[in-house]
């Protein structure tokens, strides 16, 4: 008779689930004056992951060098960006290399750097653009080159800049009344094979997103109007259902919520944590390889980045006013690291991951869990001697031998963990 054990599923977990990851802090720079924003690419072509960060207090935007084993080389782009608010790394100029784009909020700038043989040659974008704070880049009117958005808190301001192919832009203006703009995102959230636009209004308390009609006419749908103290939004599909949904931090709410795309756009808000104090920023990214996304949040007053999902957890609480979260393989072992800046300590850091990847020598012997889920690539091998159930998505029991590629909950004694067979 097989046994049947009760298996709380969900498209989407905001509790922790079945084991944590470990995360290895490693500075990259503590004297980064009002370290604001970081973000990551490869810069100098060498295939290893450099990174790139804003700092509000050094009016600074600069990038470290990754030597391949991840010591970092200090590389000022600018000390007279006044009031460096976000950068974001894109080739812009289609050269293949990373460009840097930056924010300045006292400098009302969006401004980017040009990666070139000799070095980084600035280009402002626009001088006028009041409270400049978030900055992001897509192809937006799907051209064939990279065009730029902008979020600007004083303006009230969403625009963005039409890359006319050589790098002249030309602004155009989606929205001029909402509300403390200080954050700016972009991707097909309707499915209809164009770009559209998304935001969040820190006075207006707004998470809103705006339909491009395929000709770059852009039509407002507020998701929510009273998310206080909207700060930052991010797009992704959480739930595995082939849409889009929207991921919000409300800094005076203390809050991370996202919103659930039935696929007509019409969204329902889960709220994954409401005491992360200060929720300043948000991201989505695959963290433990199993094919959904987890959350990831940084809060100012928590002093704290975490994230949520099938994988949840806390991997820093003393990161004073921590300000932006990102993932990325810092490392190139193949699974998602984490970095963040944080604005009172003047640092930029990241954290490694110590998520085991793919077994390639073709068994695993799983006689505990130190973390998970756990990833294998051929037969499971359980410990003699010790009670032991294998269980699949269902919660009904299988047979450990010749098991199908797939997702698999192991009972050893009483620990409960999840185990996914990647052949």
């Amino acid at each position: 008779m097989n046994r049947i054990i009760c298996i709380p599923l969900f498209l989407f977990l905001v509790t922790p689930a079945f084991g944590q990851i470990n995360w290895t802090k490693h500075t990259i720079t503590d004297d980064f004056d009002g370290a604001l924003w970081a973000h990551a690419a490869d810069f100098d072509t060498d295939t290893d992951i450099d990174v790139v960060g804003a700092a509000w207090e050094a009016n600074a935007i600069a990038w470290w060098e990754n030597d391949g084993n991840e010591n970092f080389t200090e590389h000022t782009l600018s000390n007279s960006f006044t009031g460096a608010a976000c950068v974001y790394a894109v080739d812009l100029d289609d050269d293949g290399d990373g460009d840097v784009l930056g924010a300045a909020y006292h400098a009302n700038t969006i401004a980017w750097w040009e990666n070139t043989a000799s070095g980084f040659s600035q280009h402002i974008i626009s001088s006028t653009f009041g409270g400049a704070y978030s900055v992001y880049a897509t192809d937006l009117d799907q051209d064939g080159d990279v065009d730029v958005l902008g979020a600007a808190r004083t303006a009230n301001t969403i625009a963005w800049w039409e890359n006319d192919g050589n790098q002249v832009f030309t602004q155009h203006i989606i929205i001029d009344i909402f509300q403390d703009a200080s954050s700016v995102f972009a991707t097909d959230v309707d499915s209809d094979g164009d770009v559209d636009v998304l935001g969040a209004a820190g006075i207006g308390d707004d998470i809103a997103w705006w339909e491009n009609d395929g000709n770059e006419n852009f039509g407002l749908h507020v998701i929510n109007g009273n998310f206080n103290g909207a700060t930052a939004v991010y797009a992704a599909d959480l739930d595995n259902d082939n849409d889009t949904d929207v991921i919000g931090a409300a800094y005076n709410a203390n809050t991370i919520a996202w919103w659930e795309n039935d696929g007509n756009e019409s969204f329902t808000q889960h709220t994954v944590t409401n005491s992360f104090a200060g929720a300043g920023a948000v991201h989505a990214a695959d963290l433990d390889n199993d094919g959904s996304m987890e959350i990831l949040g940084a809060a100012w007053y928590a002093n704290s980045i975490a994230h949520w999902g099938s994988a949840s957890g806390v991997i820093t609480n003393t990161f004073n006013y921590a300000h932006s979260v990102f993932a990325i393989d810092v490392d190139g072992d193949s699974d998602k690291d984490v970095l963040g800046s944080a604005l009172q300590i003047d640092e930029i850091a990241w954290w490694e991951s110590d998520f085991v990847g793919v077994d390639e020598g073709g068994n695993a012997s799983v006689n505990h869990f130190d973390f998970g889920p756990t990833v294998i690539n051929g037969h499971l091998r359980l410990p003699s001697g010790k009670q032991c159930y294998v269980y699949d998505i269902a919660g009904r029991t299988v047979s450990p031998v010749n098991l199908k590629p797939g997702i698999y909950f192991v009972k050893i004694e009483e620990d409960l963990r999840k185990v996914v067979k990647a052949r």
